[in-house]
C-alpha cells in the first residue's frame, strides 16, 4: 500500500495491476488525484525481500530514483527489518499460458512449480541482445538483479523524456544510456548483461501488482512496462489463489 503523506487525507494507493494509469517509461499507480511515479523498483525490492505487507509513505510523487536500481532499497528494508505476522501468505498460479504480444513484444506466464523469469532484450538491428534466466528467490533477486540499474536504450528520446517529466532526476549517476553501439555508464557496468537484468528486475516490480506471491515461469522477448502490466492484469483475470 502506498500513502502520500503530502496530500490532505493521506490517500493510499494499493499496489494492484487495477490501479495502474500510466506505464510511458515506468509504471504509475493513482487513486483519484493520488498519483505514484515510478513505483517499480521500491516494489521490487520488496517482493525480493520476501515483504508481502507494507506501507510506503512518500511526501511526493515519486520514491527516490537512488542509482537506478532495487539495490538501496533493499539496505533500507534490511535496516528496518521485518516482522513476522499471523496472516497467510498467498501465491497465485495459472493452469493454462498466460501470453501477452504488443508489436515486437511477447511476454508470458507458463504454468511451473517454482516463480522463474526467462528474458531476451534486443536494442537496434545486431546492436545489444542478452538473455538471462533465473529463479526467482531472495537470494537471487538480491546477489542477481537488485543492483541493477535503468538504462535509456535510444540517446536521443532523453530530452523528450524529461520535457515529459517521466524519468525525473535521471542523470549518468541513476541510469545507463545506450548511444552508437556503447553503453555509456558513470562508474561502469555492474554486470556484463546489467540491461537484461534490469529489465527481469522490472518484471519482478511490475508483476507484482498481481498482489500475491507468484508461481510459474515467465518467458519474455523484448519486454516493458506496458506488457508487463498487461500481464499482471491478465493473471489477476485467470489466476488461482493458494495458500502457503
Amino acid at each position: 500500500m502506498l500513502r502520500r503523506v503530502d496530500l490532505p487525507g493521506k490517500p493510499e494507493i494499493p499496489a494492484i495491476a487495477d490501479n495502474v494509469v500510466d506505464v510511458r517509461r515506468a509504471t504509475t499507480l493513482a487513486v483519484g488525484n493520488a498519483h505514484v511515479h515510478t513505483v517499480e523498483h521500491v516494489l521490487a525490492a520488496l517482493y525480493g525481500m520476501g515483504v508481502d505487507n507494507a506501507y510506503i509513505e512518500l511526501d511526493g510523487a515519486e520514491p527516490p530514483i537512488a542509482d537506478g536500481s532495487s539495490e538501496p532499497f533493499i539496505q533500507i528494508i534490511r535496516e528496518a527489518g521485518t516482522v513476522p505476522q499471523t496472516l497467510t501468505r498467498t501465491i497465485a498460479y495459472i493452469d493454462q499460458p498466460v501470453t501477452v504480444t504488443q508489436e515486437e513484444t511477447t511476454i508470458v506466464l507458463l504454468p511451473e512449480e517454482n516463480y522463474r523469469i526467462s528474458c531476451t532484450v534486443a536494442f537496434g538491428p545486431g546492436f545489444l541482445t542478452q538473455f538471462y534466466s533465473t529463479e526467482i528467490t531472495q537470494k537471487s533477486f538480491v546477489e542477481e538483479l537488485s543492483a541493477a540499474r535503468t538504462f535509456c536504450p535510444d540517446y536521443e528520446e532523453i530530452e523528450s523524456l524529461m520535457e515529459a517529466g517521466l524519468i525525473r532526476g535521471a542523470s549518468l549517476d541513476n541510469a545507463m544510456v545506450l548511444k552508437d553501439g556503447a553503453i555509456i555508464s558513470k562508474d561502469g557496468l555492474r554486470f556484463a548483461d546489467e540491461c537484461v537484468r534490469h529489465k527481469m528486475l522490472d518484471i519482478v516490480g511490475d508483476l507484482s501488482l498481481v498482489g500475491h506471491r507468484l508461481r510459474g515461469h515467465v518467458v519474455a522477448l523484448k519486454p516493458g512496462h506496458p506488457s508487463n502490466v498487461a500481464l499482471a492484469r491478465n493473471i489477476r483475470e485467470h489466476m488461482r489463489v493458494e495458500r502457503a
